[in-house]
């Protein structure tokens, strides 16, 4: 099993589970390997935390975020001090696309701070936007 982030600026819309574009790393990501979400900009972190339901096909993967902390978020100077997530690539290279892979120690080091009692996710929870077509949770296609 792997480790996953998908990255989102929470400025472009709204998202939650469901089909998100990914463009590397497919060969690599399997069903029930486990994801977050990672919300960019100022303020940014961990904001939820789930499985992919479904591998990559075209370039898509399916991802239910079972759960959301949004209004907690797991802030990234909290997890750039954690010894073993301060390496992490969303950290080193916060403008490269999704997704952004995470060692065992990394995952573990996110999913100690998840906040007790996170709700399940919306189709149209508040963070990443919708793809073109209106597909709730995927990542804008390119432009």
């Amino acid at each position: 099993m792997a480790h996953w982030l998908l990255q989102h600026n929470p400025a472009r819309g709204t998202c939650g589970s469901g089909e998100w574009t990914v463009r590397r790393y497919r060969e690599l990501i399997t069903a029930g390997d486990d994801v977050g979400l990672w919300l960019s900009g100022r303020g940014g972190g961990v904001a939820a935390v789930g499985t992919i339901t479904e591998a990559p096909h075209d370039r898509l993967i399916t991802v239910d975020f079972m759960r959301t902390f949004t209004d907690r978020l797991i802030g990234r100077d909290e997890l750039r001090a954690d010894d073993r997530f301060r390496d992490a690539l969303v950290l080193r290279m916060p403008a490269g696309s999704n997704p952004f892979p995470l060692t065992a120690a990394q995952w573990q080091a996110v999913l100690e701070r998840v906040p007790p009692g996170g709700e399940p996710v919306a189709a149209d929870a508040p963070g990443p936007s919708r793809r073109a077509g209106g597909r709730p949770g995927a990542t804008p296609a390119p432009r």
